[in-house]
């Protein structure tokens, strides 16, 4: 049936206590909704509703709300094997037209290549020395989304924006495959670490939404990550991550709200 699609919650797709990535499920709402229209992501909001489990079957609806001759409004739900919804998102897909209006507005932070950067065993290290921690807690890479991804730690020379808790970090996909939008947002579900950089302490964050506004695509192996936390108040963090490729072309800019939470160092979440 049109619009219908499921996927399994395996450790690639997870975060890192086994339960279903935020990251997936925008990356899948997009994903479905192109298969769906025949036509390309403009932007894609998702809100969670709740998570799955390592093993769940997560069943897909898509739908298009409304249907113009170039851009379609659409729905996407995210369904467990109970019937429960697990995630809810609204987008757009579109033809973009050739010679249309065209600009960048934002400006790259200057960073050194991915080559000249050093590996970075994940974003929660440099929340760690941030917030005064020498020791590294083990972390389970091998069980969840970071085995799809390799990082570098560049030096930041100058920053736009410059500000509390602004990171920077060039991504790739382990595998090497080309990068899509739906991969971008996959990628960049990581501002809660950001904002918990920003406030010098060792947190993480449970999604409420997801959201990406996609870009000019652009053939490129590494995608620089331009964290920029906005604000947190009461256990509530909110930020954007503008996505950029190695030749400097803004791939497309995401927003995040996450409900906050302090780590108790001896008891960590992926841990139990």
């Amino acid at each position: 049936m049109p619009g219908r699609f499921t996927f399994q919650v395996q450790s690639h797709l997870a975060r890192l206590d086994g339960y279903l990535y935020g990251g997936t499920a925008i990356a899948a709402s997009m994903v479905s909704a192109e298969e769906l229209t025949g036509r390309e992501t403009v932007w894609m909001t998702t809100l969670f509703v709740a998570t799955a489990p390592p093993g769940e079957t997560v069943s897909i609806h898509a739908e298009i709300l409304a249907a113009g001759r170039r851009t379609n409004q659409v729905r996407v739900t995210g369904i467990d094997g109970a019937g429960a919804t697990m995630f809810a998102s609204l987008g757009t897909t579109g033809h973009r037209r050739p010679g249309g209006i065209e600009g960048v507005f934002e400006s790259m932070p200057e960073v050194t290549s991915p080559d000249d950067s050093p590996v970075l065993d994940g974003l929660f290290a440099k929340v760690m020395q941030n917030a005064g921690y020498d020791q590294m807690p083990p972390v389970p890479q091998k069980a969840s989304f970071l085995s799809t991804m390799e990082m570098r730690d560049p030096e930041v020379r100058s920053h736009p924006d410059d500000g509390p808790g602004r990171l920077c970090v060039w991504v790739r996909r382990r595998d090497r495959r080309p990068i899509t939008p739906a991969m971008v947002a996959y990628m960049a579900d990581v501002v809660p670490l950001s904002v918990a950089h920003a406030a010098g302490v060792v947190a993480g964050g449970v999604s409420l939404d997801n959201s990406i506004r996609v870009g000019s695509h652009t053939d490129t192996e590494w995608v620089l990550l331009d964290l920029r936390p906005h604000m947190a108040t009461g256990d509530y963090g909110h930020g954007v991550v503008h996505a950029w490729s190695e030749q400097g072309g803004l791939l497309a800019t995401a927003g995040q709200s996450a409900s906050m939470k302090n780590f108790d160092m001896d008891n960590l979440p992926w841990e139990q």
